[in-house]
C-alpha cells in the first residue's frame, strides 16, 4: 500500500521542467506508477529516510499531475500540497551533480586477457579504457532491512526502459523517449543508498517488469529458467557461479532482473549487487585511483550475491585485476551466490578465466536460444501490449517474427514508434503503426544504390551543420577513415528529413571525428572514451566498409559500441554504409536519439 508521496522540483540546465516524485510504499506500487505515467519517468531508485523511492519526471504538467493523484488515489495514498510541484526553487534533496568526464591520466599498462584459439573478434576482450577524471569519494552503504522487491505479475510497461537505455544517474541526460521533453534520467540523490554513486555508477538499475512473472518460458531457455530459480531457492548452493550465455536479444537481461528480485524476496535488495562488466572493472579503477579501495571492499564483503552482466567485456589490468579476482574466489569460498551473462559461450571466456584467475565455469552454465515460432510470438505480443502499439499477425511476420529479430532490437525500435507516433500525430492521424514501422524499418522502401557521388557532395557541400551553444542536445559523429564525404553526405540527409518529419528540435554538432575500421581491438572503447570526453548527448556512428576488418563482424562491433556507450550514458545511433541514402535509416536515427 501507498503510505505517502510527495513532489518537488528538481531543474537541471538540461531540463528545467524536470520534477522528482518521491514515495513510501512497496515496489508494487512503483510499478503501477510507473506503468501510468509512462516514458516521463526515470527509473525508480531506492532512496533513505522518510521515503523508500524516487523516481524522476521530465515534466510535470496538468495532465501528467492528473495521471498522478488517480494513480495515488488506487494505492491508497494522501496527495502533497498541489501548488508545491510548480515551484520555482529546487529542492535541497537534489544537489548539482559533477559531470560525467573522462579525461586521461596516468594508469598501469593494460593487461588484455589471452584470446581463444578461434577467429578474432574486436572487442571480446576488451582493453582497458583510460582512467577517468577523480571523483566523490563513495561512502559505505548503510544496512538496509530485507524487503522484497518483486514485482507483480503482468505485462512490461510501456514506459519502462531496458538496461539499454537506461538513463544517467550522476548527471542529467537528455531525453530518452517521446519527444524532446518526455523523458528523464535517473539521478543519485546526495540522501540516498550511498552505494558507490560518484561521476561512475557501478551499479546497474533494475527494470520494475522483468520478473519471472513476465518471463515467457519455453524450449529456448526451460534449463535457464530452472537453475535461475534453483539459485533464487538456494542461493550459493549448487549453481555457483551461474553463469548465463546466448546471443544478443535471448533475454539475459530479463535473468539478471528476474533473479534479483526473486532474491531480494529473501534476502534484501541490499545484499544483492547488480553490475556489468565494464562498469565493474571501470570503477575499480577509478576507486584505486581515488583511494575509494577501503570502502568498496567493505560493500563486497557485505553483499551475499554479485550479479555481472555481460561478464566478457570486463576491462582487466594489472591494478584492477587483483581486486576482482579476490572478490569472486571469496565469494564461491563463502557460498555467497554469484551470477554471470556473456554474449559468447564457455570456451570464449578462457583467457578472461586465465587473466584473473577465476573459472565462470566451475558452476553451472546454460544457454539461452532464440525461441521457436510460437513462444517467439508470444513475447513479441507482450512487448507490443506492454507499449500499447497494435500490429496483425501478418504485420507481426513481416516485420519481426519471419527475421526473427532479436528482442532487443525489437524493443528499441518499438520505443522508437512511439516517439515518431509523437512527432508525426498532427500531419499524420491515420497513420497506423505497421505504418509507422514502416518509415523505420523500410522493409518496402524502394532501394537507392550506388554510393555518394560528386553531385550529392555538391549539395551536402551547401549545408553546415549548427553551432548552438544553448541546445539542449549535443552529439558526435565517428565515420570510418577516409568517408569524410560519406559523413558530410550522410549529417545533410539527416538535417533534410528532420525537416520533413517537423522535428523542430534544436541540437549542436559537437565533433566529426574518423576510426580505423581495419583495427580490430579498442574502437569501441575509443568512440565511447572520445564522446565521455566531449560531453555529448549522442553519437552517430558511420558504419565500418564492408570489407574493411571491422566490416567483417559489423554486428558485434555494432552491439559492443553500443554496451560501452550505453555505460557512458551517451545514446548510440548506426548507419549501416550501405543505407546511407535510405530514408528510413535516418527516421530511425533522428528517434534514437532523441
Amino acid at each position: 500500500m501507498l503510505k505517502k508521496w510527495d513532489v518537488a522540483p528538481a531543474p537541471t540546465d538540461k531540463n528545467p521542467s524536470r520534477h522528482k516524485l518521491l514515495i513510501k510504499g512497496e515496489m508494487k506500487d512503483i510499478f503501477l506508477i510507473v506503468k501510468k505515467l509512462g516514458s516521463l519517468c526515470s527509473r525508480p531508485e531506492k532512496t533513505s529516510g522518510e521515503f523508500d523511492f524516487l523516481i524522476y519526471l521530465s515534466k510535470l504538467e496538468m495532465d501528467t499531475m492528473k495521471k498522478l493523484k488517480s494513480v495515488t488515489a488506487e494505492l491508497s495514498g494522501p496527495a502533497p500540497v498541489e501548488e508545491e510541484p510548480f515551484a520555482d526553487e529546487p529542492a535541497p534533496f537534489d544537489a548539482p551533480k559533477p559531470k560525467l568526464k573522462t579525461e586521461p591520466a596516468p594508469a598501469p599498462a593494460p593487461q588484455p586477457a589471452p584470446r581463444p584459439a578461434e577467429p578474432p573478434r574486436p572487442v571480446e576482450q576488451p582493453r582497458p579504457a583510460p582512467a577517468p577524471a577523480p571523483a566523490p569519494q563513495p561512502a559505505p552503504r548503510p544496512a538496509e532491512p530485507p524487503q522484497p522487491a518483486q514485482p507483480p505479475a503482468g505485462r512490461p510497461g510501456s514506459g519502462v526502459p531496458s538496461i539499454s537505455t537506461r538513463t544517467r544517474k550522476e548527471e542529467p541526460a537528455p531525453v530518452q523517449a517521446g519527444s524532446p521533453s518526455s523523458a528523464v534520467p535517473a539521478a543519485a540523490a546526495p540522501s540516498a543508498s550511498a552505494r558507490i554513486k560518484a561521476k561512475w555508477s557501478m551499479e546497474l538499475p533494475l527494470i520494475p517488469t522483468y520478473s519471472f512473472q513476465t518471463l515467457i518460458a519455453g524450449s529456448h531457455n526451460r534449463f535457464a529458467h530452472a537453475a535461475a530459480m534453483a539459485v533464487v531457492e538456494n542461493p550459493g548452493v549448487i549453481y555457483n557461479p551461474l553463469l548465463v550465455f546466448g546471443g544478443p536479444g535471448t533475454g539475459k537481461t530479463h535473468f539478471v532482473n528476474s533473479i534479483s528480485y526473486g532474491l531480494s524476496a529473501s534476502i534484501g535488495q541490499s545484499n544483492i549487487f547488480v553490475t556489468d562488466g565494464i562498469k565493474l572493472s571501470k570503477g575499480v579503477e577509478m576507486a584505486i585511483k581515488e583511494g575509494g579501495m577501503e570502502r568498496l571492499e567493505s560493500l563486497f564483503s557485505k553483499v551475499k550475491v554479485l550479479i555481472i552482466d555481460d561478464v566478457h567485456m570486463l576491462m582487466v589490468s594489472e591494478s584492477n585485476k587483483k581486486y576482482i579476482s579476490k572478490w569472486l574466489n571469496d565469494f564461491v569460498a563463502q557460498n555467497k551466490q554469484i551470477v554471470v551473462t556473456s554474449v559468447f559461450p564457455p570456451k570464449s571466456l578462457s583467457g578472461l578465466e586465465e587473466a584473473i584467475g577465476f573459472e565462470f565455469s566451475q558452476g553451472w552454465m546454460v544457454d539461452l536460444k532464440t525461441p521457436a515460432s510460437q513462444a517467439y510470438k508470444a513475447i513479441l505480443n507482450q512487448l507490443l501490449q506492454g507499449r500499447d502499439i497494435k500490429l496483425s499477425e501478418e504485420e507481426m511476420n513481416t516485420l519481426f517474427a519471419s527475421a526473427a529479430t532479436p528482442f532487443n532490437e525489437v524493443a528499441k525500435t518499438l520505443e522508437s514508434v512511439k516517439k515518431l507516433e509523437k512527432f508525426v500525430v498532427n500531419a499524420m492521424n491515420n497513420s497506423t503503426h505497421a505504418q509507422l514501422l514502416e518509415m523505420l524499418l523500410g522493409q518496402t522502401e524502394t532501394p537507392v544504390a550506388g554510393a555518394v557521388t560528386e553531385e550529392d557532395a555538391h549539395h551536402a557541400s551547401s549545408w553546415h551543420p549548427s553551432q548552438i551553444d544553448s541546445a539542449w542536445f549535443k552529439w558526435g559523429v565517428f565515420y570510418p577513415k577516409g568517408m569524410k564525404r560519406e559523413a558530410d553526405f550522410a549529417l545533410f540527409t539527416l538535417h533534410e528529413r528532420a525537416k520533413e518529419l517537423g522535428l523542430n528540435t534544436e541540437w549542436s554538432q559537437v565533433f566529426m571525428e574518423e576510426y580505423n575500421s581495419d583495427e580490430l581491438y579498442g574502437i569501441p572503447f575509443k568512440i565511447g572514451n572520445f564522446a565521455s570526453d566531449k560531453n555529448v548527448n549522442g553519437v552517430i556512428v558511420l558504419g565500418p566498409q564492408p570489407s574493411s576488418a571491422l566490416g567483417a563482424q559489423e554486428a558485434e562491433f555494432r552491439h559492443i559500441t553500443f554496451k560501452i556507450l550505453d555505460s557512458f550514458l551517451v545514446k548510440g545511433a548506426w548507419l549501416y554504409a550501405d543505407k546511407i541514402k535510405s530514408k528510413a535509416a535516418y527516421a530511425k536515427i533522428l528517434m534514437d536519439l532523441v
